[in-house]
């Protein structure tokens, strides 16, 4: 078995008014499926802050602003297949206060990601403590409750 494929991923927490983050359901390889945050892969040339809102922006069709300059309010690891390849890919969530009720229309979606899309779920954090569906990275319920003292909101 061939080594995983090294990747920095960048994430956006995208919040609306009373705490509720969008998150993007999908299909993994092996059938199962999860939420996560708008996000992916860095390109070359690219910051995981740049990359994740291109990444949102191409994901939702919102075009978001980071809540605050400092960095990454969380950074995980984890390994994952998409299209056949393995990776273990460090990802960096960066906040985005956002408007009420936003239209999600997804832009830009290679072939695999429309394949695996299956849609998206605005989520309070009660919603999330609740669930028993697999959301990454797990500590998300305990991240939007500490999002207010991490930065100001102003961009």
């Amino acid at each position: 078995m061939s080594a995983p494929v090294r990747r920095v991923g960048g994430r956006v927490l995208m919040v609306e008014p009373g705490a509720r983050v969008l998150l993007i359901h999908e299909r993994i390889e092996d059938g199962t499926t999860h939420w996560l945050t708008p996000g992916g892969g860095v390109e070359p040339g690219e910051t995981p802050r740049e990359a994740a809102v291109r990444e949102a922006s191409e994901e939702t069709g919102i075009t978001v602003t980071l809540a605050c300059d400092a960095g990454a309010v969380l950074v995980t690891r984890r390994e994952w297949s998409w299209a056949g390849v393995r990776y273990d890919q460090v990802d960096h969530y960066f906040p985005a206060l956002v408007g009420p009720g936003l239209e999600v229309v997804p832009q830009g979606l290679t072939d695999v990601e429309t394949q695996t899309l299956i849609g998206h779920r605005w989520w309070s954090v009660a919603e999330l403590r609740a669930t028993d569906e697999i959301v990454e990275p797990p500590e998300m319920a305990d991240l939007l409750e500490r999002l207010p003292g991490v930065c100001s909101t102003g961009g």
